[in-house]
């Protein structure tokens, strides 16, 4: 991309870190781990279930693989919309440049996250040990 004098060149790195920042930002998607052969560096830049390939042209253009997993009860078509619209509009915003394609593949579906409900028992402890304990103090 050349504007005045000299170049901007954005790094693949930076482009792969926003289209991943976008996918774990929306509901149900969770991304797929990465290869073995991008691990080693075989094959396009990829990181944490996103794969890119830029074309340094006279107006540089993405093309984009994201490795998912969709939530168990969502509709798959739906979701994978999602993704594309996303980061399509993210990615162009952010850098300037084409995005000629958003592919998604999903490899898996998985259950509500566990996480939440981890985090629910514990925001529940957390609130009978201070009731608890406010029997205590108010004697």
């Amino acid at each position: 991309m050349e504007k005045g004098e000299g170049a901007i060149h954005i790094s693949e790195d930076v482009i792969v870190e926003l289209a991943r920042k976008t996918v774990v930002t929306i509901p149900g998607i969770l991304l797929c781990g990465t290869s073995i052969a991008s691990k080693i560096g075989i094959g396009k830049k990829m990181g944490d279930g996103i794969r890119i390939s830029v074309d340094d042209g006279k107006v540089p253009t993405i093309l984009i693989d994201t490795y998912v997993s969709v939530q168990y009860g969502l509709r798959i078509p739906d979701v994978a919309w999602d993704v594309q619209e996303k980061v399509k509009e993210k990615l162009e915003a952010f850098t300037g440049y084409i995005v000629k394609a958003v592919n998604v593949n999903v490899q898996g579906i998985h259950f509500a996250d566990k996480s939440e409900k981890v985090s629910e028992k514990v925001e529940e402890t957390e609130h009978n040990i201070i009731d608890s304990t406010s029997a205590y103090t108010d004697q």
